[in-house]
């Protein structure tokens, strides 16, 4: 005899009912079969890599987001089954009490990447976005977010109480649209919050940020703040995001007015220029990384004012040890600079190809490929027909920017081969 607990709402069993009379529920029956179709569909049998198995079969994948394939990397799985053995699984404690030595080593070794004084890690990145607005607000009193932003943005944004702050957008990187919005919605005095991703992954663009610091710099106390979750590890000549890639050092996010103001110093054209402009930035690690968990990098003193700020440092768990130590060693190889260097080179192979087969693409040092191609039920016929001839890439039905018909995505890792690469844009040359 079997016993089964279920959540409220699901079918109960006590010990009389076994498993055979569970199954003679034809409802439930019908349901299991439409769940397990959909789990053979969907599942990985392994980790998501430049080829992947699904369901017995396998595949070359460009869809996801591991760019530099280092979920999948032995060395990473390696260390998450030496943290278990060590550590067990959950750390079974707040941050305020004890934690557990990977943890600290993935906040030291961001740290030391951004050259910044502490960094926070959380366990998402969605959570990370809504610590770090909710723990600035007050230094804001109107906040602007870009279209296009991610759904964490919007959720951290609408969290802030004050019903002034209600989240106003503007035209996805349109900086005449975030002017002209500015202007007629601040009151005298008023300081503007802009939000917005760094990489919109799911349209392959980058945030105009210079243009943004550049517009911002005529509003006291203005402040810009950024997810990178898809820029850190990609962009910038050393792989630090968003704000590097427009030669802005990441040090100078996250600072309070404590701070020294000696450090509000970029260089853009080997030209020193002040920034006024307020900047922050949060992002996960469990994109471009392949590790879990979200960071909030920062000064001394931000990072205590986050810690005294925000509920969840107090209140709840931090990174469970084997994803924290998995994450830690990710990011110790990303450090090195090599598979960067390689996603860089296929990135460039992808989309020389496909401008070589007729096919638009954006130029920019993204490994995101989006592609319209002709209406919905068109582009569903070519993931499909890629999906028959073994090859995995994504179908976007909706999201604001990709217009009614949608959107194929085709990501590159740095473990994709020049051979796969090829294949790719042959096959798609050949059904589009």
């Amino acid at each position: 005899m079997f016993k089964f607990f279920f959540n409220s709402g699901q079918p109960q069993l006590n010990q009389q009912e076994d498993i055979s009379s569970w199954k003679s529920n034809p409802t439930i029956s019908v349901t299991n079969n439409i769940q397990n179709e959909i789990e053979e569909t969907l599942s990985f049998d392994g980790p998501p890599d430049s080829m992947i198995t699904v369901a017995g079969r396998v595949y070359l994948y460009f869809a996801g987001n591991g760019y530099l394939g280092l979920q999948a990397e032995p060395e990473v799985i390696a260390a998450t089954c030496e943290a278990v053995l060590r550590y067990g699984v959950g750390t079974a404690t707040t941050r305020t009490a004890f934690t557990s030595p990977p943890v600290f080593q993935v906040e030291r070794l961001i740290t030391e990447l951004l050259g910044v004084d502490r960094s926070f890690y959380t366990a998402s990145g969605y959570i990370a976005n809504q610590i770090l607005i909710e723990s600035i607000d007050g230094t804001f009193d109107r906040i602007f977010i870009d279209e296009a932003s991610h759904y964490s943005l919007f959720d951290a944004a609408k969290r802030i109480r004050n019903p002034r702050c209600r989240p106003i957008t503007f035209s996805h990187r349109n900086v005449q649209d975030l002017h002209d919005k500015l202007e007629s919605n601040l009151q005298l005095h008023e300081r503007p919050l802009i939000i917005t991703d760094g990489v919109f992954s799911l349209l392959g663009t980058i945030a105009p940020i210079q243009d943004y610091v550049t517009l911002l710099e005529n509003y006291d106390g203005a402040s810009l703040l950024i997810d990178d979750a898809h820029g850190f590890g990609v962009l910038g000549s050393n792989g630090l995001g968003t704000f590097e890639h427009f030669n802005i050092s990441p040090a100078l996010a996250n600072r309070t007015t404590q701070d020294s103001i000696d450090d509000f110093h970029f260089c853009t054209n080997n030209n020193s220029s002040e920034i006024t402009t307020n900047l922050y930035q949060a992002f996960s690690l469990c994109k471009v990384v392949g590790g879990s968990g979200g960071i909030i990098p920062g000064s001394e003193a931000f990072i205590q004012c986050i810690k005294d700020r925000t509920t969840i440092y107090h209140g709840a768990s931090a990174p469970a040890s084997p994803i924290a130590a998995a994450t830690a060693a990710a990011l110790s190889i990303a450090a090195k600079g090599e598979l960067r260097k390689k996603l860089q080179a296929n990135t460039e192979l992808l989309k020389r190809k496909l401008r070589e087969k007729g096919i638009e693409v954006e130029d920019n040092p993204l490994p995101i490929v989006i592609l319209t191609l002709g209406s919905a039920i068109n582009m569903r016929r070519i993931q499909k027909e890629l999906s028959n001839r073994g090859i995995l890439v994504s179908y976007l039905p909706r999201y604001t920017g990709l217009g009614s018909q949608g959107a194929l995505r085709i990501a590159v890792f740095a473990t994709h081969t020049t051979e796969m690469i090829l294949e790719l844009t042959e096959t798609l040359a050949k059904i589009i």
